[in-house]
């Protein structure tokens, strides 16, 4: 039988979660660690499509408009289903959910790259959405129930590193997959890398035993928060190419709010509800996820700003910004098992707000940039905004999942793994709407050969990199709010 201990959490109180079973000895942890692990890499594969997008777009004769659905479906249904799927699996099991998603995630993957018509490969990427949200959700538990707090942040930041791992290999990959095979290999590659992590995911995870009475699955909840999340998702992505006074975009403005409302009226009164609404007043775990939107915000301004910058003011050519932007994702993987490690032994909350200002002075030191810019000027500010978002992911992690109920871990990995989705999509529809009405008004004030060259475009891109750092220190200021906890804690008890 599992027991529970009373640990010191990080938040400096007792912690809610339950000690990691007796008998699982070092190596069965890290089996456990990689095969939840194995779920988080292979979600982060999906990076490959962005270089397989034209590639199917000639194979099904249409345009990139249109075959960039794929992403706008995939990513809405995958962030509405979150939150819904994670507390279902905290009802009915996380290995058992964990091991649905690897399969529904397989599945996707082998129909989509055998799909013979484009209506059909939409479709399908719902059902990928599906998979990996029950993975996205139930990774971080799985692995939160495995380890004691004292080596929580390591674990959960090396989870963190092998997902950004799978971005990694698939950016380097992806291309070549295409260009040898085509499109549909990029899918199909992943085949036998799901059926692996199956295999290893049947053997090495465990369920805990849960004494909780089961209750019916909030339907109302789950349905009302995946419509207000992808109708959330939709109007912004169709805010930039439709205008923000589209009567489209308007109606799924509406649609998001009012089905928020029904949200909160629906957990109100749910026996158990998809989102226990008091966790919103939770003196940590708020805040921690307000902060880690507003940095996915801040951050995420050089996945899609930066390549226009490096090609059309530096006039470098792919290659170089392909090598550059692989500088990221291979400093996240070194930094966050450091992060993680570093969050066991200082409180997270402190380590959250130094990585918080750490990408938000990253991403001013992008302010003033021009044509005279070099190659390793944005190198070694791409490997410092690395190193700071990894620090970021595992600090954060160890914190929610070290602090939300233990009959709510799946909740907690799936809010945690849904603040950074909403805000890498709030990122670029909002950051891209601010460069282009920053160009409009710079090419405006200019005149002669200046309003004709690249300087309108160079001024946007300052104003806009300052607006994300704004951002992260608002990210920053709010981690700050984690403080007095612990302060009193370690006040109160004195000297170690």
């Amino acid at each position: 039988m599992s027991r529970r201990t009373v640990r010191r959490s990080s938040a400096g109180r007792p912690d809610p979660q339950p000690a990691p079973d007796a008998g699982a000895g070092a190596t069965a942890r890290r089996l456990g660690l990689f095969a939840a692990s194995s779920g988080v890499f292979l979600g982060s594969l999906d990076i490959t499509l962005n270089v397989a997008l034209p590639d199917i777009a000639r194979s099904f004769s249409t345009d990139l408009q249109t075959v960039q659905w794929m992403i706008l479906f995939y990513v809405g249904s995958s962030a509405g289903l979150q939150l819904g799927l994670g507390s279902a699996a905290d009802v009915y099991g996380l290995r058992r959910f964990f091991i649905v998603g690897l399969a529904v995630y397989t599945a996707a993957v082998l129909l989509i790259g055998l799909a013979p018509q484009l209506p059909m490969l939409f479709g399908l990427r719902v059902l990928q959405a599906v998979g990996n949200a029950l993975l996205m959700a139930c990774a971080p538990a799985l692995v939160t129930g495995l380890y004691p707090a004292n080596e929580r942040g390591r674990a959960l930041g090396t989870m963190a590193g092998l997902g950004t791992l799978g971005m990694l290999l698939g950016s380097v990959a992806g291309g070549g997959l295409v260009d040898a095979l085509g499109w549909r290999a990029v899918f199909l590659a992943r085949v036998p890398l799901g059926l692996a992590a199956l295999a290893l995911a049947a053997y090495a995870l465990r369920e805990r035993a849960s004494d909780e009475p089961r209750h019916a699955f909030d339907f109302w909840g789950a349905a009302s928060m995946f419509t207000g999340t992808a109708s959330y998702v939709l109007a912004l992505a169709l805010g930039g190419s439709l205008g923000w006074k589209s009567p489209i975009v308007a109606a799924l403005a509406l649609a998001c709010g009012v089905s928020l409302a029904a949200f909160g009226f629906a957990e109100r009164r749910a026996a158990r509800p998809v989102l226990d609404l008091r966790l919103l007043r939770h003196r940590v775990l708020a805040p921690a996820f307000v902060s880690a939107f507003l940095i996915s915000v801040s951050a995420f301004v050089n996945w899609f700003i930066l390549p226009f910058f490096v090609s059309d003011v530096m006039g470098e050519n792919a290659q170089t910004w392909g090598l550059l932007m692989m500088l990221m994702p291979l400093t996240i993987t070194v930094s966050a098992p450091v992060g993680g490690w570093l969050s066991d032994r200082v409180p997270p909350a402190y380590l959250t707000t130094v990585a918080a200002l750490m990408t938000a002075a990253t991403v001013f030191s992008y302010v003033g940039l021009d044509a005279s810019t070099g190659v390793l000027d944005i190198a070694i500010r791409s490997a410092a905004m690395g190193l700071s978002m990894g620090l970021h992911q595992a600090a954060n992690a160890n914190l929610v999942m070290g602090s939300v109920p233990p009959n709510r871990l799946g909740t907690g990995g799936a809010i945690m793994t849904l603040s950074r989705s909403l805000g890498t999509v709030s990122s670029v529809a909002l950051l891209s709407a601010l460069v282009a009405a920053r160009e409009a008004w710079h090419t405006g004030a200019l005149t002669g050969a200046e309003a004709a060259g690249e300087r309108a475009f160079v001024l946007a891109f300052g104003d806009t990199y300052l607006a994300a750092a704004l951002l992260g220190l608002a990210a920053a200021a709010v981690s700050v709010t984690f403080w007095p906890p612990f302060v009193r804690s370690r006040l109160s008890s004195g000297p170690a």
